[in-house]
């Protein structure tokens, strides 16, 4: 099915592109070194960041003297591997579940409430089960260490897609059993398994591959969602603003886009470039994930009619 398909390809090769490329820059080049001014001898001037485009900084500074080609190239593997793992956890519990118990999401009260909560964002729910955990006061360190802010976050990111995700895999698994040739295969006496393992998944898989790269972009747009409020994948540093804390400043440890772009929104209005480059990032990651997912729709769609 895929040979077919060359925007998959596209895809494809784009992203594995800049997961390539942001493993292998931070480890290949240090990290450039913060420089709070520049001083031009043959112009007498003196310049403070945010630097520009220039060969020195390719993508220039924010106004910390931090290199963004260097930030990006770093976070971008974050990005995408987050994005992945989550997908991943969704699908993977999902399927088990919306397989297993079936009878259960199908059931008009279960199916009834959970088509209710897809009203409410999950950004929403994930904002207010998390808020309690990462926002310490200023002058204090978060409690919780590195892997325990990302083993929880993925925890709850991967449950709030659950339910809902499990109800349509149920769906879709009950409307694939409900084929002539599945009625036949009852008639003959096969068992539930049986119809499942060789009915119904092999019409499954091709839907479930079209469902995750939807999931995908699910889970990056929810990841933005929630850097606007400051929660950034990987854990938040509060430090002070101004002398007397008026103001706090939310930085992302690890550099992921989504961190990036809320750190820097404020830009937008003063150096527009600095925020812009790492929005043009996500959108291209968004674009390559977007392509797959059509291809794939394409592909099954002409799979139906056939």
């Amino acid at each position: 099915m895929l040979r077919k398909i060359n925007a998959f390809y596209v895809g494809i090769v784009m992203l594995t592109s800049i997961l390539f490329i942001s493993i292998v820059i931070p480890n290949l080049m240090p990290e450039p070194a913060i420089e709070q001014f520049r001083y031009h001898f043959d112009q007498k001037s003196l310049e403070i960041p945010p630097f520009s485009p220039s060969s020195d900084n390719w993508f220039g500074t924010d106004r910390n003297g931090k290199d963004l080609f260097y930030a990006i190239m770093d976070g971008a593997k974050y990005t995408i591997f987050f994005a992945l793992v989550i997908t991943f956890g969704r699908m993977l519990l999902s399927f088990i579940g919306g397989l297993v118990f079936k009878r259960l999401f199908l059931n008009n009260w279960v199916s009834g409430l959970l088509q209710g909560f897809q009203f409410v964002p999950q950004s929403l729910i994930v904002l207010l089960v998390l808020s309690p955990l990462y926002f310490y006061e200023l002058r204090t360190d978060s409690f919780l260490s590195y892997t325990e802010t990302l083993v929880i976050q993925l925890v709850v990111l991967i449950a709030a897609g659950i339910f809902p995700l499990a109800k349509i895999i149920a769906e879709t698994a009950d409307s694939l059993s409900q084929n002539d040739y599945v009625t036949c295969a009852k008639h003959m006496g096969s068992s539930s398994l049986q119809i499942t393992i060789r009915h119904v998944l092999p019409h499954l898989w091709p839907r479930l591959f079209v469902l995750s790269g939807r999931q995908f972009s699910q889970v990056l747009t929810l990841m933005l969602h929630l850097a606007i409020y400051h929660l950034f994948i990987g854990g938040v540093k509060i430090t002070s603003g101004q002398v007397h804390d008026q103001f706090n400043n939310y930085s992302t440890v690890s550099n992921e886009w989504t961190g990036l772009i809320s750190m820097y929104h404020r830009e937008l209005m003063l150096e527009p470039f600095v925020v812009m480059i790492p929005v043009v990032a996500y959108t291209l990651l968004i674009l390559c994930v977007n392509i797959m997912t059509k291809s794939l729709e394409k592909s099954l769609d002409k799979q139906a009619i056939y």
